[in-house]
């Protein structure tokens, strides 16, 4: 499996997370997609698939999904930061969260609209994705970026709880929640959890040799868990593995760094 990430135009940045390309034979061994807040749009780019040009939007996840290709693989894709979906799919996220629709069905045809127009080569493919994602932001003005700093900020190596997110922004909770689910798919408590795990599975694999051991409950004390059962209870939850088993998955198992970063 060959696993490939290309940066987006620097107009795209504070929507496009990154671009990225899959391919991998039958068979080929799990990855294990941790749930990371992004809404995804991939479109087949395998000549000798039925479903070449056709493209599919996959929702904001609350859990981890194993990926096992059954068939040859060969995938373009665009991941957009939380939130930065919404305005090229004009479709409030919580109607995919957990669940993968065709772009049509999404009221997003455009992105991928088949009949052989899509390259068969995934970096050219790449580039009509962005082509055509940069025509549709000239279309879109007057964007609010208050859910997109709300995002930042539970990312960030310190984020505030949610009441003190509430209040920096000027939003109230129930108004903050809901913006939230139409925008990101998800409430602002799951999205804190999610950014918490992917902090937590960075930290971890950038902090544990095959020497040394693993120090559990300094790390669920750093990372913001009350405590090791409760880190250990969210990764169960969330991940669908224990904290302790990060090391023998980091191989199939990558957060996604840049969004731990300021975009």
């Amino acid at each position: 499996m060959a696993y490939r990430e290309l940066l987006p135009h620097p107009a795209l940045q504070p929507f496009v997370d990154r671009f990225w390309i899959l391919t991998a034979a039958a068979g080929a061994g799990p990855r294990r997609i941790l749930p990371d807040g992004c809404i995804d749009v991939i479109v087949d780019v395998d000549p000798d698939s039925d479903g070449c040009g056709q493209a599919a939007a996959v929702g904001t996840m609350t859990r981890a999904m194993l990926f096992h290709p059954q068939t040859r693989v060969r995938s373009a894709a665009v991941r957009f930061r939380p939130g930065g979906a919404a305005p090229f799919l004009r479709l409030p996220a919580d109607a995919l969260t957990d669940r993968v629709v065709e772009v049509g069905d999404a009221d997003a045809r455009w992105i991928a609209p088949g009949d052989g127009d899509t390259p068969p080569d995934p970096v050219a493919a790449v580039a009509t994705l962005e082509r055509r994602l940069l025509a549709r932001l000239r279309a879109i003005a007057g964007l609010d970026r208050t859910v997109a700093h709300a995002v930042g900020r539970l990312f960030s190596p310190a984020p505030p709880t949610i009441d003190e997110l509430g209040r920096e922004i000027g939003w109230s909770r129930q108004h903050l929640a809901r913006r939230f689910r139409t925008a990101v798919g998800v409430s602002p408590k799951q999205l804190a959890r999610v950014a918490r795990l992917q902090r937590a599975v960075d930290h971890l694999q950038r902090g544990v040799s095959a020497a040394s051991v693993f120090n559990l409950a300094g790390a669920a004390a750093d990372l913001g868990y009350f405590d090791q059962a409760h880190m250990a209870r969210d990764f169960r939850e969330l991940a669908g593995l224990a904290p302790r088993d990060i090391r023998a998955a980091r191989g199939s198992i990558f957060p996604i760094r840049s969004l731990l970063q300021a975009p």
